[in-house]
């Protein structure tokens, strides 16, 4: 991940480490109980965090620029 992928989103990169480390934590915590579901549920939520691009394409937003309101 860098800092122009989440640029793109208009999302601080500070923001999108944080929601990752909360996700990563949840994984920990769901592993210790045995919880696979959520575990596989949380990476999957880290790996399109990580992967803004697979998210949504500019024809999903035609006429849009981020940063910049609707």
């Amino acid at each position: 991940m860098t800092a122009a992928d989440i640029a793109r989103l208009d999302v601080p990169l500070a923001d999108v480490e944080q929601q990752i480390a909360v996700l990563r934590d949840s994984q920990i915590r769901h592993a210790a109980l045995g919880n696979e579901d959520e575990v596989i549920a949380d990476g999957d939520a880290i790996y399109l965090l990580r992967h803004p691009e697979l998210c949504s394409t500019d024809a999903d937003y035609p006429n849009w620029t981020p940063g910049r309101a609707s």
